[in-house]
């Protein structure tokens, strides 16, 4: 979805005296996945539905912002190490593997985030990004692949506990995958490379 993530990087600016002092990181970067139109759509009305219904309390994800995140490769104070970026973007380049879909059918929250999950395995999205987990790791990037998954989409940040249920399946068919820095705190998502999914 081209209007999920911006595709410029913002200049860089200097710090005020108070944030030169702020160890908290301010930059993320991870690749991902985002809903097709249709999908996020879905999305929109699920989340609509769920706070009228009191079931999700927390304030919803922004729309452009409802993703699968596949591997976190860091969380960063000042920036992103130079050689991170072209390191991870050379290795998604050679990621080779056909579309496919995913379907997720339950919802509920968790350590404080509600999310949506599939019940169904997701064999084709770990596959995925096994293969993505592959390439950076022989791209020298070892140490940011985590070997355990659990697929999801956040549909809220600010959730306590709640029940699991299933809802009406909801799903794409994935056709890219996108490398993306967050801007921490400032709900933005500043797009470093997208690349087809394909054989």
């Amino acid at each position: 979805m081209e209007e999920a993530v911006i595709d410029r990087v913002q200049p860089s600016r200097q710090l005020t005296f108070g944030e030169a002092f702020d160890d908290r990181p301010r930059h993320r970067l991870f690749f991902g996945l985002w809903p097709d139109a249709h999908a996020a759509e879905s999305l929109t009305r699920l989340m609509t539905q769920l706070r009228r219904d009191g079931i999700m309390l927390g304030k919803p994800v922004d729309p452009d912002r409802l993703h699968l995140t596949l591997h976190h490769l860091g969380d960063f104070v000042d920036q992103i190490p130079p050689s991170l970026l072209p390191t991870a973007q050379a290795a998604a380049a050679t990621v080779r593997m056909t579309p496919f879909e995913v379907v997720f059918d339950r919802i509920g929250g968790t350590k404080g985030q509600f999310l949506l999950r599939s019940s169904d395995g997701s064999t084709a999205l770990r596959q995925f990004r096994k293969t993505l987990g592959d390439a950076l790791i022989k791209a020298g990037l070892r140490r940011w692949v985590e070997p355990a998954f659990t697929p999801h989409v956040t549909l809220s940040y600010d959730f306590g506990d709640a029940p699991e249920m299933t809802i009406e399946p909801i799903g794409w068919t994935v056709q890219e995958f996108i490398l993306v820095e967050s801007l921490l705190g400032k709900h933005q998502h500043l797009r470093q490379g997208h690349w087809p999914i394909q054989s």
